[in-house]
């Protein structure tokens, strides 16, 4: 196909994804609503009322399009064509994490994060099964080699840090990549995610 066409077809298959409701989107991203009940940890049937629902709260849009692979932004847009992009919604500041998994047993597995100057909220995944575990540390820009050598030590050990030596995935996440992946404040779990234990 001729280069040129090839780059208009992306362009208008952009921007129609730009025009689709959640439930084209995720037809799209061919993925059906089981799909992204496992990924978000909730029934199949809160999917259907995300997907049909005109008013919600924006960690529900955030989460449901992470699940997708894709991040929400939010743009305030000017009368003057001016545009600002609102990145912070005063939930969490974007400092270091440190961030490990857990394995929760019964097939269950959990991604945490502890402030990485002991300083903010601590943060956590909802318990996963593989398939949504697997697609949180991809969203996390895992590669697949670091997400197969963290699950394999998962086997053996309850626990394993997501950075250092640990399959070559040696980084400190933002406060806001880990949003953007799905974390949300873990209160319940405050001490022990502090405490890193």
């Amino acid at each position: 196909m001729d280069p040129a066409i090839r780059a208009e077809n992306n362009r208008l298959v952009r921007e129609e994804l730009k025009r689709m409701a959640l439930e084209e989107l995720r037809n799209a991203k061919q993925l059906t609503q089981t799909d992204m009940a496992e990924m978000l940890n909730v029934p199949q049937s809160s999917i259907s009322r995300i997907e049909r629902r005109a008013d919600m709260y924006l960690s529900t849009l955030r989460n449901y399009v992470h699940a997708m692979g894709g991040v929400l932004q939010i743009q305030a847009i000017f009368p003057d064509g001016g545009a600002v992009v609102i990145d912070r919604f005063g939930d969490y500041q974007d400092q270091p994490y440190l961030v490990w998994a857990r394995g929760e047993g019964g097939g269950r597995y959990r991604l945490l994060a502890r402030p990485f100057h002991h300083h903010g909220e601590p943060l956590s995944t909802g318990a996963f099964k593989v398939p949504g575990f697997v697609k949180a540390m991809k969203a996390l820009g895992l590669p697949e080699s670091s997400v197969s050598a963290i699950r394999k030590t998962l086997e053996t050990s309850g626990e394993v840090l997501i950075g250092g030596s640990v399959a070559a995935a040696d980084r400190i996440f933002t406060a806001s990549e880990l949003v953007a992946a799905g974390f949300e404040a873990a209160e319940a779990e405050r001490e022990d995610i502090l405490t890193g234990g």
